[in-house]
């Protein structure tokens, strides 16, 4: 079976993120817990936690998660707590973006995170940065000040994102805080290309378009949307899909109904409760103005994806959240989400 094991592992390095990666060593996983060592085991599962994430599935990467906690903390000798704690992060980041997670479980599984920083001797940064989102997801704003305060004065060290991500995360903190100018001058070391990684700028173009919009900075939010649209693939990016579809609505509705053909069935399978809320957002926008504008081509999901089915989804998705969070904040986003999206094109009409 080492065998068979280490086959799936090679066809692994050939597949592209998604479900059919993750089939192939959910396999790897079997083989793992039935003819290999624990360790053996342990190690996969860490490798599938990011191959999880990839593909959109951050369900499956929770599952395993906490497989790999429970052996770390019988035997925290035997695994490296540097990897299991740089993953945590990443379970925290999906926490709060699922309603099926009440915010007892969530503030407990951060309180662990917390706990497991100071166990090992790390600075409580990253701690910080990931309460932020789950603060303003509830919108507690001044709460969120004070952690971005915290943030940005602990020390950076080993388990700190790298320093363009962060930078982009600054810029990001102030345009969900309603301060778009702001954010825009926090990302003009990363515009201004001094500093990159993986991910960024692309991530990065993807949160300016729609603050220049708002600025009514037409042809660089343009310009920026050209840069950055063809790096983006996969279903990891659903996030950012949907802010493309709503400045491509406002600007180039013939690039939105591509864009949409193109990543509405990400949004379909995704689990993810946060981001397929934004993302349906973002369609019924779309939807509504291709209705108005009487196109007759038929889209992708066209059976599934209509405008009632949207209401619907949207409602259920902001009920869950309220819910959770014990108000009304996300009915709240979802207004004036589409009041803002009517604004814009007006006002881009206007200047055309």
């Amino acid at each position: 079976m080492k065998h068979r094991y280490d086959e799936l592992r090679r066809a692994t390095w050939s597949l592209p993120d998604g479900k059919q990666k993750l089939a192939v060593m959910e396999e790897m996983i079997l083989i793992a817990d039935r003819y290999m060592t624990e360790e053996d085991a342990y190690d996969i599962r860490m490798d599938y936690l990011s191959a999880a994430i990839e593909a959109g599935c951050p369900e499956k990467m929770l599952v395993v998660f906490s497989w790999c906690v429970s052996k770390f903390e019988k035997n925290p000798g035997v695994y490296g707590h540097h990897m299991l704690i740089w993953c945590y992060k990443w379970v925290l980041n999906e926490l709060w973006q699922m309603p099926e997670f009440s915010l007892a479980q969530i503030e407990r599984i951060y309180a662990d995170f917390k706990e497991k920083c100071l166990q090992f001797g790390f600075s409580l940064r990253p701690y910080y940065q990931q309460k932020i989102n789950l603060l303003l997801s509830q919108g507690l704003q001044a709460e969120a000040a004070a952690y971005y305060k915290k943030w940005r004065a602990a020390p950076r060290d080993s388990l700190a994102d790298c320093k363009a991500c962060e930078q982009n995360l600054f810029g990001k903190y102030h345009f969900q805080v309603g301060y778009p100018k702001k954010g825009l001058q926090a990302l003009k070391p990363i515009l201004d290309g001094r500093m990159r990684c993986r991910s960024i700028p692309q991530n990065t173009y993807a949160q300016i378009i729609l603050p220049l919009l708002k600025v009514k900075e037409y042809e660089q939010a343009i310009a920026a949307a050209k840069k950055s649209i063809h790096l983006l693939d996969g279903p990891m990016y659903l996030e950012e899909f949907g802010l493309f579809l709503a400045f491509y609505t406002v600007t180039d509705l013939t690039k939105a109904e591509k864009l949409y053909n193109r990543t509405v069935h990400f949004a379909l399978e995704s689990k993810n409760g946060w981001i397929r809320l934004h993302y349906w957002m973002a369609v019924r926008q779309f939807l509504r103005e291709w209705h108005r504008k009487r196109r007759r081509k038929k889209l992708a999901a066209a059976d599934v994806v209509t405008l009632d089915w949207l209401d619907g989804e949207i409602a259920s998705l902001t009920a869950a959240f309220n819910r959770r969070n014990g108000n009304d904040y996300v009915g709240h986003i979802v207004a004036e989400n589409d009041k803002m999206a009517g604004k814009l094109l007006r006002e881009y009409a206007a200047a055309q």
